[in-house]
């Protein structure tokens, strides 16, 4: 397990959010629209990198709203990355 600041690797890119429910200070995440085009289908899907701890697997369906633009997103699921220090959100745009 990772004892470094966490914080640390969301310095540079991570951008503010505010969970539905969640703590006062928000949460910083790494956001992701990546464009994806299937089956003649086109459109993005909305990810985010959090530290695992601020978010808890009862957090799907809540809302993930973006400081900065003020989108309002719905976490999907929560998927641990690597050794669980981090997690990555799927998205629902509205």
């Amino acid at each position: 397990m990772i004892t470094e600041d966490l914080d640390v690797f969301l310095a540079d890119f991570g951008e503010a959010f505010t969970l539905q429910g969640g703590a006062a200070g928000g949460v910083t995440a790494i956001f992701d629209a990546a464009y994806l085009q299937e089956i003649g289908v086109a459109g993005t899907d909305p990810a985010a990198l959090v530290k695992a701890s601020a978010v808890s697997a009862g957090d799907a369906g809540k809302t993930f709203t973006r400081v900065g633009t003020g989108v309002v997103y719905t976490i999907r699921n929560r998927q641990p990355q690597d050794d669980g220090a981090f997690v990555l959100l799927q998205l629902e745009a509205p």
